[in-house]
Parts: C-alpha cells; structure tokens; sequence
C-alpha cells in the first residue's frame, strides 16, 4: 500500500481534478498530467472511464465549471442504472462523497424545463445540452434514431446562470456542431421542446447544479462505490446499494481510495498494489477497513486494476499492474501547493 495524508488546512494548498490532455475524449498518464500542470505534489488516478475514448462514466467539475452532468451514470457495468458515489471539493478545501446527479433548467421567458443531461444522453428521449467541452462538434445517437437539435451561443454569465441565444436552425439528425457555444438535443418527447427553442428569439437562460447541492464546488471526480460512510464500513453493501458486482467487490484487485476524517481537514489517498505474487491486491470491504486504519471517516473507490497510480514529486511510487507499464486513464486528482 502507499498512503498519502493531505492536510486540507495548509496555505495555498488546493485538490484539482483534472482530464486527460485538457479534453473530453482521450487517455494520458497520471504522471504526465502531474508533470504538465504547475506545482503538483502528488497525483492519483481518478474516475472510471471508457476504455477506447477515455470519457468519465460520472460528473465531471473542473474548476467550477460543469464538463459533463449526468442523471445516471454513464457506466456498462452496473448490476442496473443508478447514481455512483463521487468526491468532491468546494473552493474552500471542504471535501465530500455524494450520489451527485444533474439538477438542471433552460428557461425562455417564463417558461421552464429540465435539463436531462450535459455533455451526456442517457437515451434519445433526453433533453441535453452539448457544449463547447466536448469539442467542435458531438455526435449525438450512434444507434440512428431520429432526434432534433438547434445551436445556440453563449452570450454571457448571470450569477448561477449562463445565457445563450439561438444561432442557427434547427436539424434533425446529423452531426452537432458547437463551434460558437453549443446546442441543445432532444428526441421522442423532448423534440417539441428543443423546436420551442429554436423559434425563441430571446434570452435562454441555463442554471446547472448538481443534487444534493453542496454550494460552489471547485472539482467534482467520480468512482464507485463508497466503502465507508460516518466511520462506519458499508463496502460489504456495495452490489446491493451501488450495483458492483461479486467479481470487482469481492475480488482482490488493485486499488486507489479517497476519504477525509471526521472533521474534514485531512484528506487520506491510498493505494494498493495487486495482480502479481508479490502484491495480492484487496477487496472492497479489505479496502474499506485499510482506509478505517489510516484515520477514514468517509471514503469512496476511484479506478482500480491496472488504472491503480499514485505520484508523488514526479515519480510512480506504487506499482501500476497494466502490462504496459503505468496505463493512460480519463482523469486524474491532483494535489497543489502554491507558493
């Protein structure tokens, strides 16, 4: 195992999430990113991610800005659909584990609707916002199904609010292009609602918040499941609250954890080698119980298996297990210290 104890308390001191290479679909390694970003101490690996584009399956917050919002998260491997835990940080340093998922609105007027997702659909019914986040453009429905959308362009910040305009027509189907601020998407019953937008000729007015509302967040990073809640181990629980499986909770695998003790002022990273003789890797519950032992009041998974990496000054301190050596991963936790 390595452990690494962060006191939140400590001048200039801040925890940052970030994404690989600064972008919505790609992988780098936890050292590259360490390296490319000014005064990090230390790193580890964060969210789970698809492994041919490296997107984060949960919300995405990087520096107070919403990258991706999701009603559900966007995962494959869950038992059913449902909300996986998530840390994150306000800008005061005040860690916290949530089920965070997307509370959102467009208003036109006086007229409001919900917002299903950001930078992610859950299916073609949904009502969502792409932004400029995910690139020039986004490809919204691979299985073909017919959908509507509209670009618009970001005009200004209002408080919690972003305000947009229409700026095109609107298209069924085809690829999205963002290039001047974004578009909002919808299919099936959402349909009407992004044509509604595209004949407004006013402000569009979009507040986005994640449930439960833990004021402003600085960085939001995902992972699964949580391991223990109020000093009390609830991994043993995982597949019936969260949806693991018996092979990834009871297995011993490789693995990276979160947590904070009571009073929130010290932030524990943790590590555990596995997949060789030498390094048998932990379970859940193992997990759980090894970040008890370090001081963990809450704490929660990141990525594991051969994703596992934590870096400290520069260097991989902890064997990774990929074959490859240290694995390119979607996102990363980093840990600053500025002068």
């Amino acid at each position: 195992m390595n452990v690494l104890e962060i006191d939140l308390r400590t001048p200039g001191l801040s925890i940052r999430g970030i994404r690989a290479n600064d972008s919505f679909k790609t992988r780098e390694t936890v050292r590259s990113m360490a390296a490319r970003t000014p005064s990090v101490v230390a790193a580890v690996n964060g969210d789970f991610f698809n492994i041919k584009t490296g997107e984060s399956e949960n919300n995405v917050v990087i520096e107070g800005d919403m990258i991706k919002g999701v009603g559900v998260t966007d995962s494959p491997y869950d038992s059913w659909s449902n909300l996986h835990s998530q840390f994150g940080v306000d800008w005061k340093n005040h860690p916290f584990i949530e089920r965070f998922g997307i509370d959102a609105t467009v208003s036109l007027g006086g007229d409001r609707k919900r917002i299903d997702g950001i930078n992610f659909r859950e299916d073609s019914t949904r009502l969502v916002l792409y932004t400029k986040a995910v690139g020039d453009s986004a490809p919204v429905d691979t299985l073909g199904r017919d959908f509507v959308w509209v670009p618009v362009k970001m005009v200004s910040h209002d408080g919690d609010a972003v305000i947009y305009k229409v700026d095109g027509q609107a298209h069924r189907g085809g690829m999205m292009h963002l290039s001047n601020g974004g578009a909002f998407a919808g299919g099936g019953k959402s349909r009407a609602i992004v044509e509604r937008i595209a004949r407004y000729k006013g402000r569009i007015r979009v507040v986005a918040h994640l449930d439960p509302q833990r004021g402003k967040l600085r960085t939001v990073i995902g992972g699964w499941p949580r391991l223990i809640r109020d000093g009390k181990r609830n991994a043993e629980y995982s597949d019936i609250l969260e949806g693991t499986k018996p092979g990834f909770s009871a297995g011993r695998h490789p693995r990276t954890a979160i947590g904070f003790n009571r009073d929130s002022t010290k932030l524990i990273l943790l590590t555990v080698d596995g997949r060789r003789e030498s390094d048998s890797g932990m379970s859940l519950v193992e997990l759980a119980d090894a970040m008890l032992s370090v001081g963990a009041w809450d704490a929660m998974a990141f990525d594991g298996g051969g994703s596992t990496t934590m870096v400290v000054e520069g260097s991989v301190v902890n064997r990774p297990s990929d074959a490859n050596g240290e694995r390119p991963v979607g996102s990363g936790l980093l840990v600053v210290m500025s002068k």
